[in-house]
């Protein structure tokens, strides 16, 4: 990834498992997170009220970051996982998922 690469953000509630596994997984969050347990990864996803993803503008649009999390739109949001692939950390990512 170079600094030139162009992100989209957007909001995924119907993100992919296997997605969502691959970049646990390459942020090392998955050192800490079910990631040999499909169900329960699918229950952590239908769960959350709020994925929202960080995808590179290229052919295939491939994950690079996700956020779950639960709010109520209005005041409050709880984070319960930012991941951002290690091949992209340290360029703004995990911000601009924030943002």
């Amino acid at each position: 990834m170079t600094a030139q690469s162009k992100i989209i953000y957007a909001r995924e509630p119907e993100l992919d498992v296997a997605e969502f596994r691959r970049v646990l997984v390459e942020s090392t969050l998955g050192e800490t997170r079910p990631v040999d347990d499909d169900a329960r990864l699918q229950a952590m996803l239908s769960g959350a009220n709020l994925v929202l993803t960080a995808r590179l503008d290229i052919e295939g649009r491939p994950l690079i970051g996700v956020i779950r999390a639960i709010t109520d739109f209005s005041w409050v949001c709880y984070v319960s996982e930012l991941a951002v692939s290690q091949s992209a950390q340290g360029v703004g990512i995990g911000k601009g998922l924030m943002d």
